[in-house]
């Protein structure tokens, strides 16, 4: 039986702290964070509202930077690194899946998995509009290509976010509160959707929740 994991970690964060405002009005959102995350795991960070979870998952996939400490994101420095790097990274090697899903409402549900393939500038059209059926039906929306948001269910539309994640077959998916906005069962769907792609593919997956629900899957 195949392995997830590798010996190499996918992103390691080493003493990371982050601190906005100043003096009086200083908080701090992190403090002495140090996580090893590997190739292949599944891993959930989880805790009530406000405990830090989105600032973690900014700064761990370059959108942030932290106040002090750095992260090793597949062996690069990312602190060392300029935004347009930073931007090619994001856009190669990292997919992202939100609470409020993120998908253009004027866009039909290929076209929100298509036109970002075809913006990034990684594949040609052909190759993109293959790639975007291909991963609607991978999450079991091949039926649905033609309708826009507001024509599915909050768990479709989440889906379809899944599909445009996961159609530059990225090597980390970041997940922040992805069924918070979904009712007990789509939830559930979506969480066994989520562990079956990480099972099949062995795509390193960072969720954020604040549901303890989570830890009973999570690796």
């Amino acid at each position: 039986m195949r392995s997830n994991v590798k010996e190499l970690s996918a992103i390691s964060l080493n003493g990371i702290y982050k601190s906005y405002g100043f003096k009086e009005n200083k908080v701090d959102a992190l403090k002495n964070i140090n996580i090893e995350i590997a190739h292949g795991e599944f891993l959930a960070l989880c805790g009530p509202s406000g405990s830090g979870k989105s600032t973690l998952l900014n700064i761990l996939s370059g959108i942030d930077k932290p106040s002090a400490g750095y992260v090793l994101f597949l062996n690069k420095l990312l602190s060392e690194l300029p935004e347009n790097d930073l931007a090619t990274i994001r856009s190669k090697h990292l997919g992202f899946i939100f609470q409020f899903f993120n998908l253009i409402p004027v866009l039909n549900a290929f076209d929100n998995v298509f036109y970002p393939l075809v913006l990034n500038g990684h594949f040609a059209t052909n190759a993109a509009k293959e790639r975007a059926l291909h991963f609607l039906d991978s999450v079991g929306l091949a039926d649905f290509r033609d309708r826009k948001p507001g024509q599915l269910s909050g768990g479709q539309q989440q889906r379809v976010a899944i599909a445009r994640a996961l159609a530059h077959q990225p090597q980390v998916i970041v997940a922040d509160e992805p069924t918070g906005n979904l009712d007990q069962a789509t939830g559930d769907a979506i969480m066994d959707l989520l562990v079956k792609i990480n099972h099949e593919t062995g795509t390193t997956f960072i969720i954020s929740t604040h549901s303890t629900q989570l830890k009973e899957r999570a690796r």
